[in-house]
C-alpha cells in the first residue's frame, strides 16, 4: 500500500483490544488499549476515559512513525472504510494481574472494543 499516509491507515478495520485494567504486583493500576495487528502499539492511562481520549492521537502518531520513513505498517485484512467510527463494547470489569511491575499485558487478551465501519 505505498503512497498512503497515516490518516489513510486509520481507516482500516483494526482489531482493538481494551481498555482493560492492569494491576501490577504492588496494586498499582492503569488501563491499556492495544491493537492486535500492531503488537508494539500501546496506549495507557490512569482511567478508562484517559486511555480512550488518547487512543486516536496515539494510533495516528504510531502510524506516522511508519509512513515518515516510507514504510508500510502491518495492516488488517479488509478494505479501508469511507469513514471510521470507534465503538467501545464494555464487558464486566476485566482485570489483568501482572506478575511484576516490569511486565506488560499480553496482546492476546480478549477484545473489549471493536472498530466498526
Amino acid at each position: 500500500m505505498p503512497g498512503l499516509n497515516a490518516k489513510d491507515y486509520l481507516m482500516y478495520p483494526w482489531s482493538i483490544r481494551g481498555p482493560f485494567q492492569v494491576v501490577d504486583e504492588y496494586g498499582n493500576q492503569h488501563f491499556e488499549i492495544r491493537i492486535r495487528e500492531l503488537p508494539d502499539f500501546l496506549v495507557a492511562g490512569n482511567t478508562e476515559s484517559e486511555a480512550l481520549y488518547e487512543f486516536k492521537h496515539a494510533l495516528l502518531a504510531f502510524l506516522e512513525s511508519y509512513t515518515a520513513d516510507g514504510e508500510v505498517p502491518p495492516i488488517p485484512d479488509g478494505p479501508p472504510a469511507a469513514y471510521s467510527a470507534y465503538r467501545v463494547h464494555r464487558s464486566p470489569r476485566s482485570t489483568v494481574r501482572l506478575p511484576s511491575a516490569e511486565a506488560t499485558a499480553s496482546p492476546g487478551l480478549r477484545s473489549d472494543a471493536l472498530v466498526t465501519h
